[in-house]
């Protein structure tokens, strides 16, 4: 018997590294027969959930009201009462108020910083804050950690690093062929060109526009650049189609809209490259380890939490956030690699993510916490 009994609570379940954090830790201790529960509004990935060990207990933490915190804090505390829960683990600023607004008495509290969070008005810094109520944080990152330490004038031997982890295992499986072929046919990639992945979320934030600004500067005769990521914004995603328009790269960048594990994976495959430049911090930013287990090379912003994956890698994936200047040049240069070239520049990343960056590294020590806190 477990010597534990876990919530985790986070907002919805419909997409995200909070979101896929939230599911592999729920699953790994569904496979040690560890019951556990979470709260959450809802979404699409309940159904990746093992119904025999992991119970989902559907509440409104998604609700940005503050005004109604109260209340849904009274109904999380009825829960945690009637299913003798004694470790509550908030993924999410919301639901730490929520919890915060409860008495925690019999109860250890967990929170994981997924990001450093914007915002330096007072209103937003308390609210952001609210994370760091617990009794012990997580950061997903140790630029996560290092920041929130000096950000929000926190204790450091309070917080432990457990990095966002890729699955290696799922990576090292043999690769689907009819699911890969099926997505070249629908999006007819033309893979005789040097094919440039983009994988993030179509949001001002990622970066899109301003790459197109890049990829106007190239010789796109043998360049295909591919978008994969939710069209969920949308308004955006209408400027980043318009300016493909305007700037006649229609035959050059794809938009593919969202792709599950699957598809992604064949992505990371028949990419040449893989690209990461948001125009801000990333707490964790998993694509680039993805990608580089996937043994596609990568060119990156060298900040945030990516700078923590890229630190034993070659000049040659790193770019000064921001330079876009530099880019037409660094790509060039990354798609002219030869396969041994390729080969002799990753070497060893395998075995780095493996140690570092892994889905399996990351439950276990989330397990490990977990049982240090027996009541």
């Amino acid at each position: 018997m477990s010597s534990f009994n876990l919530v985790q609570i986070v907002p919805s379940l419909d997409s995200g590294g909070v979101e896929r954090g939230t599911v592999d830790v729920a699953n790994f201790l569904a496979e040690k027969k560890i019951q556990n529960f979470i709260i959450t509004s809802g979404g699409k990935m309940i159904k990746e959930l093992d119904e025999r060990f992991i119970h989902v207990h559907q509440l409104p933490v998604a609700s940005k009201n503050f005004f109604s915190y109260p209340l849904i804090a009274r109904k999380i505390n009825q829960f945690i009462k009637a299913n003798n829960i004694n470790i509550v683990h908030v993924r999410s600023r919301g639901p730490a108020w929520m919890v915060n607004l409860i008495a925690k008495n019999n109860i250890k509290t967990i929170a994981t910083f997924h990001n450093v969070y914007g915002g330096y008005s007072y209103l937003k810094k308390m609210y952001n804050k609210g994370l760091s109520k617990m009794d012990h944080l997580v950061a997903i990152s140790d630029y996560v950690k290092e920041t929130i330490v000096k950000k929000y004038d926190l204790l450091p031997n309070n917080i432990s690093v457990i990095n966002r982890g890729v699955d290696t295992e799922y990576f090292n499986q043999p690769l689907d062929v009819g699911i890969r072929d099926n997505i070249l046919k629908t999006h007819q990639i033309d893979t005789t060109k040097k094919i440039i992945l983009f994988p993030a979320r179509i949001t001002s934030w990622k970066g899109q526009l301003e790459f197109i600004d890049v990829i106007k500067k190239m010789d796109t005769q043998n360049i295909l650049v591919l978008f994969a990521g939710d069209t969920k914004n949308k308004s955006y995603t209408k400027l980043v189609r318009d300016k493909i328009k305007q700037n006649n790269l229609k035959r050059v960048c794809k938009i593919l809209g969202s792709v599950n594990q699957d598809e992604m994976r064949s992505l990371y495959q028949i990419a040449d490259l893989s690209l990461s430049f948001p125009l801000r911090t990333e707490g964790f930013g998993r694509t680039v380890s993805e990608s580089l287990y996937s043994k596609t090379p990568v060119l990156a912003f060298d900040y945030g939490g990516v700078k923590n994956q890229l630190a034993n890698l070659s000049d040659m994936f790193k770019v000064k956030p921001q330079d876009f200047q530099v880019l037409p040049a660094k790509i060039e240069k990354l798609l002219s690699l030869s396969d041994v070239e390729k080969k002799e520049a990753l070497e060893g990343v395998q075995s780095v993510i493996e140690s570092n960056f892994s889905k399996i590294n990351m439950v276990k020590q989330y397990l490990k916490l977990y049982e240090s806190f027996k009541s």
